[in-house]
């Protein structure tokens, strides 16, 4: 029997722990070609080192800190490692690259059967409560998108399928679970990272996650609402690219501000203010902490500005 099980799987690959030690997870790049663990795990390091040296340059006035995973190891496939653990893969499984981290914590049960008896199916109830598969449950926190249906949450689902993988919590969702007294914090908290990755890390934040889970034991500040103690976790770089210090950066940001998942408010919305001026907060003290060139100043206020105009420029698509 497999001594691994598996707890996710996306584009670039399959995602494990170990049933004999659950703090630990392990991405395996057996996804999409041209998806790259490499990439992730210096980029993932990369973001890690950025925060830390962010918290030391100047203490956040946020009561919310955003968590990454611990990246532990990055195991090729002539690496030793396998040789104790392919046997724990089910049959058929080859070594690979590998990206050993910490796991985020999967939400406890009384959250995960909150939200299957809020959307569930009612003929699934039963099934996706009984089901181990549901027991990975992360939040997928999309506070840049309304659901265009009508937005009640006791409204049936149509489709007869349900998982609380990566499970998607929209604006007017996380207003109906009474849990949107903390929606102005979440927005900043990813403002603030976001504005690390560009201006400090360098990188384009292509693709990455955030998510709503169980935080690390020692947080001292954890928002608590209907989905218990939680914190927002950031992980997921395997998309990201390096970007230049110029208008050609800015621009590779925008494209893929847009290309994400809508986790980030966007602009004509309530929290936008609110991310806005906490992006350009954030930008402003690593910029000007760094003694860069005077003309980087200017690129995150270019950043936003862009944001503004393809988001008008869609609207008036849309309603023209």
């Amino acid at each position: 029997m497999s001594k691994f099980r598996q707890i996710g799987a996306g584009a670039c690959g399959s995602v494990w722990m170990s049933c004999r030690d659950d703090s630990s997870a392990f991405k395996r790049e057996d996804g999409s070609p041209g998806r790259s663990l490499s990439n992730d795990f210096e980029m993932h390091n990369r973001v890690r080192e950025s925060l830390r040296q962010f918290d030391g340059l100047k203490a956040t006035d946020l009561p919310l800190h955003i968590q990454v995973p611990q990246c532990r190891h990055f195991i090729a496939p002539e690496d030793e490692w396998w040789g104790e653990n392919l046997p724990n893969f089910p049959q058929g499984y080859s070594p690979c690259n590998v990206l050993h981290s910490e796991r985020i914590p999967p939400l406890p049960q009384n959250v995960r059967e909150l939200l299957i008896d809020r959307y569930c199916p009612a003929p699934l109830i039963a099934e996706i409560k009984a089901s181990d598969t549901n027991q990975d449950c992360l939040i997928r926190l999309y506070l840049g998108r309304r659901r265009t249906a009508l937005s009640s949450g006791d409204r049936p689902s149509r489709f007869n399928a349900f998982s609380l993988r990566n499970f998607p919590i929209h604006a007017d969702q996380f207003e109906q679970l009474d849990a949107s007294a903390n929606a102005l914090i979440y927005a900043e908290v990813m403002a603030e990272a976001l504005a690390v990755m560009h201006w400090h890390a360098g990188i384009d934040a292509n693709d990455v996650e955030f998510v709503l889970a169980p935080p690390r034991d020692g947080t001292e500040f954890k928002p608590s609402n209907i989905l218990g103690d939680h914190t927002m976790w950031l992980f997921d770089f395997d998309c990201c690219r390096p970007m230049p210090m110029d208008e050609k950066g800015v621009a590779q940001a925008v494209a893929a501000f847009f290309r994400n998942d809508p986790y980030y408010p966007r602009p004509g919305q309530d929290l936008w203010a609110g991310f806005r001026a906490r992006y350009l907060h954030t930008s402003s003290d690593i910029v000007r902490a760094a003694n860069r060139d005077h003309r980087r100043i200017r690129l995150p206020m270019m950043f936003v500005e862009g944001i503004e105009e393809v988001q008008r420029k869609r609207n008036e698509r849309r309603f023209s």
